[in-house]
C-alpha cells in the first residue's frame, strides 16, 4: 500500500508542479503585456520593471496553487482511469478514499505553504511592488511612515496622526499645524479625533490655538470644531498601510489597536478573516477535483471534467472576491461570514461529491 501511495503522490506532484509553473508563467506574461506600456511611459529603468514582475511571483503562486491542485487531481486520476489503473485498484479491494488519501494530505501541506507565503513572503514583496507601481509608475507621493503613527505634509500644513481609519474617514490623536507666510505658525489644532463629514473636517474634544494680529496666540477648548481644510481623506488613504502588506499577526495587532481607539476597522477585519480562510481552498479544490476525475469509469469523463474544473475555479474566485469586497467591505455581512461563506458553500459541495464517489 505504501508503494501505491507513493505512486499516486508522485503522479499528482508531477502534474501539479507543471501546472503551477505554467499558470504563473501565463499570468505573468499577460500582466507584463498589460503593464509594460505604463512602465515605458513612466521612464522606469528596465531592472526596476523586471524586479516588479519577479517580486509578483510569490503572490501569483499563492493564487494559482489551489487551481493547480484542482486540475492536477482531475488529470492525474483521470489518466490513471484511462489506463484502467482505477479498475485494478478497486478490484484489489482498496477504497477510493484510501487510494486518494495522498492527494488530500498533499493538499493540506500545500494549504500550509500558501499560508506561509501569505504570512512571511507576501508582506515583503507586496510592499516593494506597491512602491514601484504607485510611486515609480503612477507618480503618487511616497509614504512618510507606514506604521500607525505618521506625519503628513499638506498644503501649508503638517499633520501628526495617531490612526487613520479609511472606512469612516476618521483621524484619532491628531495635531494640525498650519503655517502662514515665512513659515510662521498661524494655527494649531489638537484633537482627540477628527472625521470628514459633509465636505468638512469635524474635530472633537480638543484645543484650538490661533495667532493674533499683534502677535501671541489665543486658545480655545472645544467639544466640536468644523473647519474647511484643503486636505481630503484620499490624501491620508495613501498613507494607510494596506492589509496585503501586513502578515496575519501584524494585521491582528493593528485591528486590536484601532478597536481600542473606538473605531470599527471593517475592511481590516474582513481582510484578517480572508487571510485565515483562503488557504483552506487547497483542500476544497482537491475534494472537488477527485470526484470529477472518478465520475465515470476508464476516464471517459476526463475532457468534461477539465472544463468543469476550470469553471469551478473561476466561480470560486468570483464568489470569494464578491463576498469579500461587496458584502464584507460594504457591511452587508459580518466579516467572518463574508470571508468564509464561499469556502463553506464550495466545501459542502466538495464533501457531497467526494462522499458519493463509487468505492
Amino acid at each position: 500500500m505504501r508503494i501505491l501511495s507513493l505512486y499516486v503522490a508522485r503522479e499528482f506532484l508531477k502534474l501539479f508542479g507543471f501546472l503551477v509553473v505554467g499558470f504563473v508563467a501565463i499570468f505573468t506574461l499577460f500582466d507584463f503585456i498589460e503593464k509594460v506600456d505604463n512602465f515605458l511611459e513612466a521612464g522606469v529603468a528596465t531592472s526596476t520593471m523586471l524586479s516588479y514582475f519577479v517580486l509578483q511571483v510569490p503572490e501569483i503562486t499563492a493564487l494559482m496553487i489551489p487551481m493547480a491542485i484542482l486540475m492536477a487531481s482531475v488529470l492525474s486520476l483521470g489518466l490513471m482511469a484511462k489506463k484502467n489503473e482505477i479498475v485494478a485498484v478497486k478490484s484489489s479491494g482498496i477504497s477510493m478514499f484510501r487510494f486518494t488519501l495522498p492527494i488530500l494530505l498533499l493538499s493540506l501541506v500545500l494549504a500550509l505553504t500558501v499560508a506561509l507565503i501569505n504570512e512571511v513572503v507576501l508582506p515583503i514583496t507586496k510592499t516593494r511592488t506597491n512602491f514601484i507601481w504607485n510611486v515609480r509608475v503612477e507618480k503618487q507621493p511616497g509614504k512618510l511612515f507606514q506604521k500607525e503613527r505618521f506625519w503628513y505634509k499638506g498644503q501649508d500644513a503638517i499633520y501628526q496622526v495617531g490612526f487613520y481609519q479609511p472606512d469612516s474617514q476618521s483621524l484619532s490623536e491628531v495635531t494640525t499645524y498650519r503655517f502662514g507666510p515665512e513659515f510662521v505658525l498661524s494655527e494649531r489644532i489638537d484633537a482627540k479625533r477628527a472625521r470628514y463629514l459633509g465636505g468638512k473636517w469635524v474635530f472633537f474634544e480638543g484645543l484650538y490655538q490661533k495667532r493674533l494680529p499683534g502677535g501671541g496666540y489665543s486658545a480655545q477648548l472645544f467639544d466640536q470644531l468644523n473647519l474647511d481644510l484643503p486636505e481630503k481623506p484620499t490624501d491620508f488613504s495613501r498613507l494607510a498601510k494596506p492589509s496585503e502588506e501586513m502578515g496575519l499577526g501584524e494585521l491582528a495587532r493593528y485591528v486590536g489597536k484601532v478597536e481600542a481607539k473606538g473605531f470599527v476597522p471593517l475592511r481590516q477585519l474582513v481582510d484578517l478573516q480572508a487571510k485565515l480562510s483562503f488557504p483552506f481552498v487547497c483542500l476544497i479544490m482537491a475534494l472537488i477535483g477527485i470526484p470529477l476525475a472518478l465520475f465515470k469509469e476508464k476516464g471517459r469523463f476526463l475532457p468534461a471534467a477539465v472544463i468543469i474544473g476550470l469553471g469551478v475555479a473561476l466561480f470560486y474566485w468570483v464568489g470569494f472576491s464578491y463576498c469579500k469586497s461587496i458584502f464584507g467591505y460594504g457591511g452587508a455581512l459580518p466579516p467572518v461570514l463574508a470571508a468564509w461563506l464561499t469556502n463553506l458553500v464550495f466545501g459542502l459541495f466538495g464533501v457531497f461529491m467526494f462522499t458519493h464517489v463509487k468505492q
